[in-house]
């Protein structure tokens, strides 16, 4: 078993991979890019949640040198229906139209559509119903913005794999 892992891991390494984040988390040249992200506000409740948790994550610094600018879109579809007509499941959809603006330029570095998705049960109590439909909706804000850290991360790692060695 560990001359298979040692194998697995002498082939990753030749092949260039090269994991995205340390063990102890983001690398230091990884922070100072992240941190330079200004997040804009964004609409409603959701997207208050949503930029709470980029802006803790992204650890913002005091000289951004891009803006990040979100727009939320929610919508829910109802199915499984009941011989009295009643829906039984509802569908969550979140969009996060992103764009990541460097500062300076005007055309986007980053233009992209997040989507998460979640059904939940509705049930015969409103009030259950309602609590269901709003904790879903967090939930798929905060996935959301885990993904766009991710893509940010991405992002930034593959511009500084694109830049020439300096000598």
């Amino acid at each position: 078993m560990r001359v298979a892992a040692l194998i697995l891991g002498l082939t990753l390494a030749a092949c260039g991979f090269k994991p995205l984040y340390e063990a102890g988390g983001s690398s230091a040249e990884m922070q100072a890019q992240l941190s330079g992200v200004e997040v804009g506000p964004i609409a409603d409740r959701l997207g208050q949640i949503m930029r709470n948790r980029l802006v803790a994550r992204l650890n913002a610094g005091t000289k951004p040198n891009y803006r990040l600018d979100v727009v939320l879109t929610q919508s829910s579809e109802t199915f499984g229906v009941r011989p009295d007509t009643a829906t039984t499941q509802e569908q969550l959809t979140l969009v996060a139209d992103i764009q990541l603006i460097k500062f300076g330029e005007e055309e986007p570095v980053i233009r992209q559509s997040l989507r998460a998705r979640s059904s939940f049960d509705v049930v015969l109590s409103d009030f259950a119903t309602v609590s269901q439909r709003e904790d879903t909706a967090q939930r798929l804000a905060l996935d959301l913005a885990e993904r766009i850290h991710r893509r940010l991360a991405l992002h930034f790692t593959q511009e500084a794999d694109a830049e020439p060695a300096t000598p």
